[in-house]
């Protein structure tokens, strides 16, 4: 597995290579109609991140020390193929990571790139509860996996 630098390296000269907006929102529709997404089931209120433009599920699984992420939107909202694309994004470098990956991995990489330049606010806030809500699992089960090696 490719480490989450590799990753981003890859990401950035993808987007370094578009020469238009709209080459950025063209490859954020592709990658968001390629997520295989999840279960129906999976979705509950509790998993629901808060400040999307979509209604976004992120379902964690912690399994063996690698966390694993599941993300899908609410099929029948307003145009949720946009944020749909930035958490296949985000997942593409955080998904089946430990948790001191994530925690280690620069959060500011998606600004860095220039992703959130002509995000809505709504969409731009909405992304940042995404990564935020990456963290805190980050967090929570780094501190459960050192609780659990005590």
């Amino acid at each position: 597995m490719k480490s989450i630098l590799e990753v981003e390296e890859e990401i950035r000269a993808t987007f370094a290579a578009f020469t238009s907006s709209d080459d950025k929102w063209a490859y954020l529709l592709k990658i968001a109609r390629e997520h295989p997404g999840m279960d129906d089931r999976l979705k509950a209120e509790k998993f629901l991140v808060k400040g999307c433009a979509s209604r976004m599920f992120l379902v964690p699984k912690f399994k063996d020390g690698i966390l694993h992420l599941h993300m899908d939107t609410e099929v029948g909202e307003a145009n949720p193929l946009i944020s749909r694309g930035l958490g296949a994004l985000a997942l593409k470098i955080y998904d089946g990571r430990t948790p001191e990956e994530i925690l280690s991995a620069d959060p500011a990489f998606f600004q860095n790139i220039g992703l959130q330049q002509g995000l809505s606010p709504t969409r731009a806030n909405g992304f940042a509860s995404l990564l935020k809500q990456i963290y805190l699992y980050a967090k929570v089960y780094s501190a459960l996996a050192t609780r659990a090696k005590e």
